[in-house]
């Protein structure tokens, strides 16, 4: 994954997501590992809730997919369909767990949620 910002200038942080370590801690899934180039250094992505709808958003858009299938052969696009799969069963399970009540709620609520973006957007 190549990452620029206007302050990196001409250059582009490449970070090897497919080795990133991955933790929950609270609120986020927190990504860490270390950026391939231009230099060694440590990075940490911290995502929460709302990022996993734009990713999923953003995954499902018309030109990740265009994207994806003119980039991918039959064998990986079958990789892919299967991962998903397995998200959406893995997703399911945990949510039943909740549901009956076999989990620790660890997950904040929805209402949470929003207080925290009110509380974020006025500061």
């Amino acid at each position: 994954m190549h990452f620029w910002s206007e302050g990196l200038g001409d250059s582009e942080l490449v970070i090897g997501l497919d080795r990133a370590k991955i933790a929950r801690k609270g609120d986020f899934v927190v990504l860490t590992g270390i950026v391939d180039s231009p230099a060694p250094w440590e990075y940490e992505v911290k995502v929460q809730f709302d990022d996993w709808i734009t990713i999923l958003r953003t995954a499902t858009s018309n030109e990740a997919c265009d994207f994806i299938a003119s980039h991918m052969g039959i064998g990986a696009l079958v990789a892919m369909a299967w991962s998903i799969v397995k998200f959406v069963v893995l997703l399911a399970a945990y949510r039943f767990v909740r549901l009956i009540g076999l989990a620790p709620a660890v997950v904040p609520t929805i209402k949470k949620l929003e207080t925290n973006r009110t509380e974020q957007s006025q500061v």
